[in-house]
């Protein structure tokens, strides 16, 4: 296996010697990009009936696509920070969602789904850490959450409950799988191991896996006798799911493996890192398929298409990328990436600098501004917080009696948010400086008005 490894990756060298050249004469290999939200896109999910795409982003919100073509549908509102894992029930009927502000969220999905029609959360609970994976059960009735306060979230969703909270790991759980039978849980953590847990009871039944690093994100075929998964080392590792023996290991660079999906009729699994490489397996020759930068920065998710073998990742930027993965050659990708708005790499004034860092992401500065997690800040100076018509702000900044101008932006960012306005959504961060925080208000004076 190591030997067949070594000669693709040889034919690839070649092959990005010769790229460009090919590249003037034939333009065909070329990448799509769907924009909806108006922060990074951090999980991805595709309904059973191929008809659905959802992604979660940064902007708190979750976007439901069509797909073939696909197009924008609806808008879930209901978070109140980043949301970082979506996943569609087996019969399509429900979505649930999870982000930092430790909330399982579920969404009532009604076919067919008509655009922009009005789709109200159901909290289903919370974690006492942020949530970053979901699983149904096969039969659709129960619900698995990952999350950072080391915990497994074990849900009714008919009864709207939570049955146990499963603890063990050493850390953060950042992965939960049901097992074929519903009978046993999978899950993986900070502390390098894949657990099996008694579903019934919550026991714990043994490690599948001791991991010297951390497991971000595994996949478990019974049928197929393997256990895939990635490592925050880098490192993606298969293993026989009967015994302990390793079948490959791709990885040298140390970039944390992030995502992984599973397309089980098609015998492909893809792994996507912390620097926007995309790594495709054949399941049933162990062979390397694809290798490639998909984007710039970190592949958070990624999801494979069976009916048109394509690829969508997502990451930093607030747009989904597809890729035709048998296309090949692939894009060249420039490094070190394109400038984003939280990013710019063009010189810029400092005030700009610090608003595109601190406040963009959230923020817009334009009248009309949508799509992003906070309140346009178009006419800013003199507003009292949380009155602008049309955001859905927390009750605790309605409440408050603060009208933002020099004073109150600067205390902002100078004792945070969490200190300022405790109870709100905003997120806690500050600025040291108090050149940077008096270059901010002097850019926020002069463009917002």
């Amino acid at each position: 296996m190591t030997f067949k490894l070594e000669i693709y990756k040889g034919i690839q060298k070649l092959l990005l010697f010769v790229m460009p050249f090919f590249l003037l004469i034939n333009n065909a290999f070329s990448i799509e990009q769907y924009t909806a939200h108006g922060g990074p896109v951090k999980g991805l999910a595709v309904s059973n009936n191929n008809k659905y795409l959802a992604s979660a982003s940064f902007d708190y919100s979750v976007v439901i696509w069509n797909l073939n073509p696909i197009k924008e549908n609806n808008t879930l509102i209901g978070h109140d920070a980043s949301v970082n894992t979506v996943k569609f029930s087996p019969s399509n009927n429900l979505l649930a969602s999870g982000g930092d502000d430790y909330k399982v969220i579920l969404w009532k999905i009604s076919e067919p789904l008509v655009k922009n029609d009005e789709i109200n959360p159901n909290i289903l609970g919370k974690h006492k850490g942020k949530v970053v994976d979901i699983d149904f059960s096969k039969d659709g009735k129960y619900l698995l959450t990952a999350s950072w306060d080391g915990s497994i979230g074990y849900w009714d969703i008919e009864k709207r409950k939570n049955i146990r909270f499963i603890k063990g790991h050493k850390g953060p759980v950042y992965s939960v799988k049901f097992s074929d039978d519903n009978k046993y849980i999978y899950s993986s953590g900070y502390d390098g191991e894949i657990r099996l847990w008694n579903r019934s009871n919550g026991e714990f039944v043994r490690p599948l896996i001791k991991n010297g690093w951390g497991v971000s994100v595994f996949e478990v075929s019974e049928q197929n006798n393997f256990i895939a998964y990635g490592s925050i080392d880098g490192k993606i590792i298969i293993s026989e799911y009967n015994k302990d023996k390793k079948i490959l290991e791709i990885g040298e660079d140390r970039t944390p493996i992030l995502s992984m999906y599973y397309l089980k009729n098609e015998n492909l699994i893809s792994f996507g890192n912390a620097k926007g490489r995309m790594i495709i397996l054949d399941t049933q020759k162990w062979a390397l398929v694809r290798d490639f930068n998909a984007v710039n920065g970190p592949i958070w998710d990624n999801i494979l298409f069976p009916n048109d073998s394509s690829l969508i990742v997502a990451g930093l930027d607030d747009f989904l990328t597809r890729w035709e993965i048998f296309d090949f050659p692939p894009e060249i990708l420039e490094r070190p990436g394109p400038a984003r708005r939280f990013n710019p790499i063009r010189k810029v004034e400092n005030g700009e600098k610090q608003f595109a860092r601190k406040c963009s992401v959230c923020h817009t500065l334009t009248l009309n501004g949508k799509k992003r997690a906070g309140p346009t800040l178009y006419k800013v100076f003199g507003r009292e917080a949380g009155t602008l018509k049309g955001y859905k702000y927390s009750e605790a900044l309605i409440k408050s009696d603060l009208i933002w101008n020099e004073s109150t932006i600067n205390q902002l960012f100078d004792e945070g948010p969490d200190k300022v306005t405790p109870g709100t959504k905003m997120p806690i961060q500050r600025m040291k400086k108090y050149e940077d925080r008096r270059d901010l208000i002097k850019y926020l004076k002069k463009v917002t008005n």
